[in-house]
C-alpha cells in the first residue's frame, strides 16, 4: 500500500525519473517563452521540482567582489606562498562565508541539472526575477486537446512572469 508516500513513480525506476525531471527542467529553462507541453502527471511533479530548484537559487547571497579581493592565498609559479601585491587584500570572514554559501548552493543545483550554463542562468536571471515571490514559481495549465496516438491529457508548464 502507498499510504503517505509522496511523489509519483510515473512507471519508471529511480534513475529514469531523475533523468526525466532533469531533462524536463532543462527544456523549461531553455525554452524561449518559458513553457513546455507534457502530460499532466509529469507537469505536476515538474512544478514541485522546479520550485525547489528556484528556491535554492534564491537563497544564494548576491556577491559583488571588489577588485583586488582574494579568497585564497596567492602562490608563485613554484607553489610557494607569495606576499599580496599592492591593492590586493584577503577577503573578510563575512565575504568568505557568503562566497562559500553561494558556491555550495550552486553545486547543489549543478548536482541536479548537470549543466553549468543553466545553473548560471538560473542563479543570475531566473532567481532574481522571483526575489519578492514566496513560492509558486511555476504554473500548470491543462490543455483541451489530447495527445495524438494515445489520447493522454496534456498540460503546459510555465514559469510565472
Amino acid at each position: 500500500m502507498r499510504h503517505q508516500k509522496a511523489g509519483r513513480k510515473l512507471n519508471r525506476n529511480s534513475s529514469h525519473r531523475v533523468a526525466l525531471f532533469r531533462n524536463l527542467a532543462k527544456s523549461l529553462l531553455l525554452s524561449e517563452n518559458g513553457r513546455i507541453v507534457t502530460t499532466i502527471p509529469k507537469a505536476k511533479e515538474l512544478a514541485g521540482y522546479m520550485d525547489s530548484l528556484i528556491t535554492t537559487a534564491k537563497k544564494a547571497p548576491t556577491l559583488t567582489v571588489p577588485e583586488g579581493v582574494r579568497f585564497t592565498k596567492p602562490k608563485d609559479k613554484n607553489g610557494q606562498e607569495r606576499p599580496l601585491k599592492e591593492g590586493e587584500r584577503m577577503a573578510t570572514p563575512e565575504e568568505l562565508a557568503a562566497y562559500a554559501q553561494r558556491n555550495h548552493l550552486r553545486r547543489l543545483v549543478l548536482r541536479d541539472l548537470h549543466d553549468p550554463k543553466l545553473v548560471k542562468k538560473l542563479f543570475e536571471e531566473i532567481a532574481p526575477r522571483y526575489a519578492d515571490r514566496p513560492g509558486g514559481y511555476t504554473r500548470v495549465l491543462k490543455l483541451a486537446e489530447r495527445r495524438r496516438g494515445d489520447g493522454t491529457q496534456l498540460a503546459v508548464v510555465e514559469l510565472v512572469k
